[in-house]
């Protein structure tokens, strides 16, 4: 890892060669799943090569050791159903405790069950009349031990390049929930926290970084000194222009 290496090592003439290992892509996920589905026994359902196909669509973005981390917990599901073998329900299942954690007791009443299901509703009905959004898989108001109370599972594309209707699609489906929550109660709650941090994040690189907005023009405002620098190499002039249309795109 070239992030813990001294610098001097770095050197030419040292390591001169450097592997960038990046996540997987569906077709290297599947041949990964395969991999770690040879000492499982699985269901008759469908053959190896069928399940890894199928679980590396379910699981874009995840890297060699969720792949196996839903293997092994897909097989402790099933073993803890007294199952002889694992099947698709059992690795769904994994999945979703790889993505949000193990399944959480809450106290919640059922109204805040109610109102988790309408914001959850929210995303989904959102994403389903947007031209660019992800397809939804799954919905839950399960809460798990990350801290979620609930959580739609998308199926992300993986493509590299996304153009400014796409982002502007992520930010509406991520306001679908607290909108819901606008629309079907008086008040709203913190649980929109991650949806709008998620928010601020893309209207910024709207803003900032990808040069999408019209005002501003083709001109990149990040920091001089990276993301935890106090150093702008602009204006509070600009700052100020910049905070008004990152706001704009929001409101928007």
């Amino acid at each position: 890892r070239s992030d813990i290496l001294d610098p001097a090592l770095m050197r030419p003439g040292r390591f001169d060669r450097q592997v960038e290992v990046t996540l997987p892509n569906i077709d290297e996920r599947t041949a990964v799943y395969k991999v770690h589905l040879k000492k499982i026994k699985l269901n008759a359902e469908k053959t190896r090569s069928e399940y890894a196909k199928k679980l590396a669509t379910l699981t874009p973005g995840f890297s060699g050791a969720d792949i196996a981390n839903v293997c092994n917990e897909g097989a402790i599901i099933a073993a803890r159903n007294d199952l002889k073998s694992v099947g698709l329900r059992n690795f769904e299942e994994a999945t979703e405790r790889v993505i949000g954690g193990i399944e959480k007791k809450s106290m919640m009443t059922q109204e805040e069950r109610k109102r988790v299901a309408y914001h959850e509703a929210g995303h989904a009905v959102a994403g389903w009349f947007l031209e660019n959004s992800d397809p939804l898989l799954k919905i839950t108001i399960i809460p798990r031990s990350k801290g979620s109370l609930g959580f739609a599972q998308y199926l992300p594309s993986e493509a590299s390049l996304y153009n400014k209707e796409q982002l502007l699609d992520m930010i509406k489906t991520a306001l679908g929930g607290r909108i819901s929550e606008e629309i079907f109660y008086d008040s709203v709650t913190t649980g929109a926290s991650d949806d709008i941090s998620k928010v601020t994040r893309i209207a910024n690189g709207l803003v900032q970084t990808y040069g999408m907005t019209e005002n501003l023009g083709l001109v990149g405002y990040g920091s001089m000194g990276g993301e935890e620098s106090f150093q702008k190499p602009y204006s509070d002039e600009t700052n100020w222009e910049i905070d008004e249309e990152v706001r704009k795109i929001v409101r928007e």
